[in-house]
């Protein structure tokens, strides 16, 4: 009686397999895989992109290097407008003395305009007691 039970039960495998057979066979439609294509012009546009990004990051990392300091004697008050302290406080700023020729070089990129007539501004950072300090590894202006 098992040796019957058994035969039937895989007989009735045997079947449902064969069952699923045309189920596999007969698909209407194909899969779709859909793979972006690239064209040059996307591939150089992403690395320009890319390189934009490097240049800017290169950049920042300059600018912060500008500011870093160890102790209050690297950092000194220079003007970050043409005009300095005559358009007032906003007109200068404190920086590392070693990347003094780095920060010349940028502000010559600076157009050339009108500076306001009359006496620099003596507030805050343009004041005579104002002075670069190192404060927690950066140069600011105190006053």
């Amino acid at each position: 009686m098992k040796f019957k039970v058994r035969e039937i039960f895989l007989f009735l495998c045997a079947l449902g397999a064969l069952g699923l057979i045309p189920l596999f066979i007969s698909k209407d439609e194909p899969i779709e895989i859909s793979i972006p294509v690239l064209d040059q012009e996307k591939i150089e546009a992403q690395e320009e992109k890319e390189e934009q990004l490097s240049r800017k990051a290169a950049v920042q990392a300059k600018q912060r290097r500008m500011i870093s300091c160890k102790v209050n004697e690297d950092c000194i008050i220079v003007d970050k407008d043409p005009c300095g302290c005559l358009i007032g406080p906003e007109g200068v700023t404190a920086i590392n003395a070693a990347y003094t020729l780095d920060f010349n070089k940028q502000q010559a990129h600076q157009l050339t305009k009108t500076c306001p007539e009359g006496a620099p501004s003596s507030e805050k950072e343009c004041s005579p007691s104002a002075q670069a300090v190192c404060l927690n590894h950066i140069c600011k202006i105190t006053y």
